[in-house]
């Protein structure tokens, strides 16, 4: 369990929320809903490489590509004379991984983004790439894993000097529902 209650997957491939088409589905609307707003929030620049760590679908990775490819990048077409992909997402679920990697080919963005299997615990990144992205990025993911203190420091490792971090996540000790859920504090 972690430290707000809910519980964790002992294992970069345990997804907690499962990967069937109604969580895909549940996944793709909180994606339609916050995503611009969070886009905002980031006040990204044409040119920066950013680092998505539990990108999940894709979606909000695909967005930020968007932002920081540019008029040059928009296309996102995987036919070698289009962008060298300046956000890199890491996601520990082969399955949500698939998904994201059909999701950008369906929609021609596959040069915009890569998307890499790995644990946030031990991100998957080359000796060039630490310390090399302008923007560590993860959404949702503290309350997945283990050990949240470790992957918030692989990431500020993983940002150049100078660079940003931004983390969004849940705090389940402060939500409240009214009327009250029975049981709900015990989960």
């Amino acid at each position: 369990m972690s430290r707000g209650g809910s519980p964790t997957p002992s294992s970069a491939s345990a997804y907690i929320h499962g990967t069937d088409a109604e969580e895909q589905d549940r996944l793709t609307g909180l994606n339609r809903l916050i995503n611009a707003r969070c886009l905002a929030a980031l006040h990204l620049s044409p040119g920066e490489s950013i680092l998505d760590v539990g990108s999940g679908l894709g979606q909000m990775s695909r967005v930020m590509a968007r932002a920081v490819a540019g008029a040059a990048g928009s296309s996102g077409t995987d036919s070698g004379a289009g962008p060298t992909p300046r956000l890199l997402g890491i996601e520990g679920s082969r399955e949500q991984l698939d998904e994201a990697r059909r999701q950008a080919e369906a929609d021609g963005e596959t040069g915009l983004v890569e998307f890499r299997h790995g644990d946030a615990l031990s991100l998957p990144l080359t000796g060039k790439e630490w310390g090399s992205f302008d923007l560590a990025h993860a959404r949702f993911l503290l309350e997945h894993v283990t050990d949240p203190l470790a992957v918030v420091h692989s990431m500020v490792r993983a940002v150049r000097p100078g660079g940003r971090l931004l983390l969004l996540d849940d705090d389940h000790d402060l939500l409240r529902l009214w009327p009250e859920v029975p049981g709900l504090a015990e989960v």
